[in-house]
């Protein structure tokens, strides 16, 4: 395996767990140590969402454009610097609902870019692997990758009450800045757009194949949305991972911790298992997945994946005892885990090149740009109904969508590419 797919492959895995950490530390400051109401929590979880939904577009035709990937170490070096500034605001105890708010939202600002430049590079960084997989296979091979590091991420943050606040960020911080050293330590230009490189070490790796049409669609954020528009598959996936973005996303940020402080009375130590419970089960599902080899399908799993979430819903809200709730969410995660393979999978493989960065940053949008509006709607709807009341409307709504889906006939047709391509 060439030296430059195991930097990628480290980098996206550290990457992973550092935002690993950053799920649990965020939403557990505003719950368990601010004890903030819910509407407030939905506003600080929407806000490391919303920038997401600003600039994703933007981030995708930079990602589109010649030489963009090499930003990608800066990127994250600031990234770093403001997990290091809000370290700084609390150690002069300055810990409060607007430091919790920006830093929400600087983070949400610089991954906004960061995901449609690191994602634009995957097709041609599995191009270039020794192994002949399929596109497929290299996208699951990358989640599992991400899912590991990102339950150890969990598990570290599951620790602040005996580690402390602190010592947390500051593996956080750490582990972003070795994400930034591997970055660098690319030659991503070459890579991303195949172009000659003058390196010795990427000439003897075989790197450079091919070289990829230098005449990027200029035409910027429209192009790309007519392009997804255009097709059907496409766009049949983008309003589906809308709706999970909405509906999912935005019960599982805002609701489930409101659950573990509110109804079961619990610390930052259940908190953290269950989101680890989660992430085990992303990891159980794509172990799957590769075991099972190439889908011949995709698009049916993605579909299936919606009565399943619909069902695991409904079960939650018959109020479960704590060990219950483990399982349950154990098993979302591999509902989870499925689609997000899958989708990303049949998104790579359906997209053509010139407008991968634009299609990339489209799903995400779709995906991470609704997520914001289900969290503060599920913030605010927990002030009229309780949470298990909650994951029952869910619930319905989700089988009442899959019912829908199954009137169509686009996503369930959709054969994998054997080429990968």
């Amino acid at each position: 395996m060439p030296t430059v797919f195991i930097r990628y492959y480290f980098a996206v895995a550290l990457a992973a767990l550092a935002m690993g950490i950053h799920t649990i530390v965020m939403p557990w400051l505003a719950a368990g140590e601010l004890h903030l109401a819910p509407q407030q929590l939905a506003w600080i979880q929407a806000a490391g969402l919303f920038p997401i939904f600003l600039f994703m577009l933007l981030g995708g035709v930079w990602a589109d454009k010649n030489h963009s990937a090499k930003y990608l170490p800066a990127l994250y070096f600031i990234l770093m610097l403001c997990t290091f500034g809000f370290l700084y605001s609390i150690r002069q105890s300055q810990l409060s609902f607007n430091s919790l708010l920006g830093y929400a939202l600087m983070v949400g600002g610089v991954m906004a870019f960061v995901q449609p430049l690191r994602e634009r590079l995957l097709p041609n960084i599995q191009r270039l692997s020794s192994n002949k997989s399929s596109l497929q296979l290299s996208v699951i091979q990358i989640g599992l990758a991400v899912y590991v590091t990102q339950a150890i991420g969990v598990m570290i943050a599951g620790q602040m009450d005996l580690l402390g606040v602190e010592l947390v960020l500051i593996i956080q911080a750490i582990t972003i800045f070795a994400v930034s050293v591997l970055f660098l330590s690319l030659r991503l230009s070459e890579i991303a757009y195949g172009e000659k490189a003058s390196a010795d070490h990427l000439d003897k790796s075989g790197l450079i194949e091919s070289k990829t049409s230098s005449k990027i669609n200029k035409q910027g954020v429209k192009s790309g949305l007519n392009f997804v528009w255009q097709n059907s598959t496409l766009r049949q996936l983008i309003i589906l991972v809308t709706f999970n973005g909405f509906m999912h996303i935005g019960v599982f940020i805002v609701v489930l911790p409101i659950m573990v402080r509110d109804v079961y009375n619990l610390g930052a130590g259940y908190f953290a298992a269950l989101q680890l419970c989660f992430v085990v089960g992303n990891i159980a599902a794509t172990l799957g997945l590769l075991k099972r080899g190439e889908t011949q399908f995709p698009g049916r799993d993605v579909l299936f994946s919606l009565l399943y979430s619909g069902v695991l819903m409904l079960a939650i809200a018959a109020e479960p005892k704590t060990t219950g709730l483990y399982f349950l969410v154990f098993f979302w995660g591999m509902v989870a885990g499925t689609s997000a393979s899958l989708g990303k999978a049949l998104l790579q493989q359906t997209v053509s090149e010139e407008y991968r960065g634009r299609a990339i940053s489209i799903y995400s949008l779709a995906l991470f740009g609704s997520a914001p509006l289900g969290a503060l709607s599920c913030g605010y709807a927990l002030h009229y109904i309780d949470a298990f009341e909650l994951f029952f409307i869910a619930g319905c709504v989700t089988l009442f969508f899959f019912c829908c889906f199954l009137f169509s006939k686009t996503l369930w047709s959709q054969q994998q590419n054997p080429k990968g391509q």
